[in-house]
């Protein structure tokens, strides 16, 4: 078994656009429509984000989460970064099953 200090990283081709629209949505939040963005903190010190959106259907769970990090923190700053515990972008279908609404 080998042990690494870093992640290595390799963007998916349309990561840069969905960075994009995530970013838009997060500054600049519309009623009823995707990608919707739940900021859930269970406590001052403590922040879970979720993402539900349909344009998740083909990437896995851990690009969806970079994706979700990188956006949150270059809105939001080091501090409140510093505060998310769990990041997970879910499909509609995922989110229903989770009961995550």
């Amino acid at each position: 078994m080998s042990v690494r200090d870093t992640l290595l990283r390799k963007d998916m081709p349309n990561e840069i656009e969905l960075r994009a629209e995530l970013k838009m949505e997060l500054d600049h939040p519309r009623e009823s429509r995707e990608p919707e963005i739940i900021i859930e903190r269970p406590n001052p010190s403590t922040t879970h984000l979720y993402v539900i959106w349909s344009k998740w259907k083909d990437l896995e769970q851990i690009i969806r989460s970079r994706i979700i990090l990188d956006v949150y923190e270059e809105a939001k700053g080091p501090d409140e970064f510093d505060k998310v515990t769990a990041a997970m972008g879910l499909t509609p279908d995922e989110a229903s099953r989770l009961g995550i609404k």
